[in-house]
């Protein structure tokens, strides 16, 4: 994903990571982004704090000792969507053939990585990445939507635009 956006975005401000199963809300996102302009070296995203490794075998996100040998991971925003700046995906990048591979993407890339590099990572309670009600003020609120089927989108982006809703 990093080498990607380098060689085919290099001069894209921002790289939002998400999975498939996401709505993302532009509009939310796009001022999201412009209020941050000028940060540099972040990751936004719901960040998770003293997460510890899944040790038994049997869980899907199982991590053996001798790939990640820690008690704690770092601090780390989860996978299914989060927001770089360019700088960091750059230092991202650049730092990850030098360090363990870990197979879950986002506590290598926003936790492994970010912390050796002493890049930010800010929470932003705009990243739900969660199933959330479906409820037009749930909807305009968050940035990211996680467990949404490609059939229910349209819906979701009609809750979006709807005018009527008046939210607090």
């Amino acid at each position: 994903m990093l080498e990607w956006a380098d060689t085919y975005c290099p001069r894209a401000p921002r790289l939002l990571k998400t999975d498939d199963d996401m709505f993302i809300n532009i509009p939310r996102l796009l001022s999201f982004t412009a209020a941050r302009a000028n940060a540099t070296k972040t990751i936004w995203g719901k960040v998770v704090k003293k997460s510890l490794p899944k040790r038994t075998t049997k869980s899907k996100y199982y991590v053996s000792p001798l790939q990640f040998p820690g008690r704690v991971f770092p601090d780390f925003a989860t996978g299914p969507a989060y927001l770089l700046t360019a700088d960091a995906a750059r230092l991202l990048l650049a730092a990850a053939p030098a360090e363990r591979y870990l197979r879950l993407e986002d506590v290598f890339i926003t936790g492994v990585l970010a912390a050796k590099l002493g890049l930010a990572r800010s929470h932003a309670a705009e990243f739900y990445n969660k199933k959330v009600a479906p409820h037009p003020c749930a909807v305009q609120r968050g940035i990211a939507i996680h467990m949404v089927q490609y059939h229910e989108q349209f819906d979701l982006w009609r809750k979006l635009l709807d005018g009527k809703t008046k939210c607090r």
